[in-house]
């Protein structure tokens, strides 16, 4: 009897509660300002690249990746901008090649040479500047693919091996790319595949503490959602202390760096007036055609 008094008195102050809940209030939240969003790369053989987006809140219609329209992608992806990078040799101009991304052939790499973008877009006179530095290629020891053959399952694992550059602090990211025939939306400026778009499956940063007292590093990384006859990418770069910031960042929301839906948020930044990442630095690559490796 005492336990069903317990019961009903609970019940009670359940009812209570929720009859007291007070009524759903509407919230007027004003969106943020449109900035422009910067992603870049150099491409192997000597290409800049960089990718310019606008800003968009998440609550916009076309924001999700499920449902995004031309519509919604004629709205962030930028247009005829003026792009142009200052590096040691002088300024050149970036020249579009598909709305939100532009390239030159011309920009003079050196190592840790200083680099500044700037870029305009015309229609939404927006305006942003970025500097910053270029830092030296690396060559892994070794990087391969294995298959781990279980008895209801088959694992794929990229083996990879790295040494530091000895006698200063050192960050690296190691990419992971799968060929990707899906139709959702990524500003990835890269093209690794011969046919197809490539999609960032993972990456690894990498310190200076992962290294062994011997200045080197082994790691073996399992990649999901390949198939048995795909083709990878594997990248690794040496990049600078602010992109490695950026990229933690990144990683600890949950985010992957090339996906256009994602929402701008307020990460580490090195672009004034506007959100992203501007970095110079050249990745290796190394590419693999799974039925090599059966």
């Amino acid at each position: 009897m005492k336990h069903i008094k317990i019961f009903f008195a609970a019940l009670l102050a359940l009812t209570f509660v929720a009859g007291c809940r007070p009524e759903p209030i509407d919230i007027d939240i004003a969106p943020a300002p449109v900035k422009l969003v910067v992603t870049s790369q150099v491409v192997p053989g000597q290409i800049m690249v960089v990718g310019l987006t606008r800003s968009f809140s998440a609550l916009s219609s076309g924001g999700n990746a499920d449902t995004i329209t031309d519509n919604f992608l004629d709205s962030v992806l930028v247009e005829n901008a003026i792009v142009t990078v200052d590096h040691p040799g002088g300024t050149d101009t970036l020249y579009m090649i598909t709305p939100g991304i532009y390239a030159s052939i011309n920009v003079l790499l050196s190592n840790y040479g200083s680099y500044t973008l700037r870029a305009k877009d015309v229609v939404m006179n927006l305006e942003i500047t970025a500097t910053t530095q270029l830092m030296p290629q690396v060559t892994p020891d070794s990087v391969s693919p294995y298959f781990e053959y279980l008895t209801n399952d088959t694992n794929l694992f990229v083996h990879y091996e790295l040494t530091d550059i000895p006698g200063e602090e050192n960050f690296y990211v190691v990419n992971f790319y799968r060929n990707n025939n899906d139709t959702g939306a990524s500003l990835d400026p890269n093209t690794y595949f011969a046919q197809g778009q490539n999609k960032l499956t993972s990456f690894d940063l990498i310190t200076e503490t992962d290294f062994d007292q011997n200045g080197r590093l082994v790691r073996n990384r399992e990649m999901t959602d390949v198939g048995y006859y795909d083709t990878i990418a594997v990248t690794i770069s040496h990049i600078s202390k602010g992109y490695y910031e950026f990229l933690t960042a990144y990683k600890r929301s949950g985010s992957l760096i090339n996906q256009l839906t994602g929402e701008p948020i307020n990460f580490p930044t090195n672009v004034m007036g506007g959100y992203g990442y501007f970095n110079a630095h050249i990745p290796t690559v190394r590419i693999f055609e799974l039925p090599d490796y059966h």
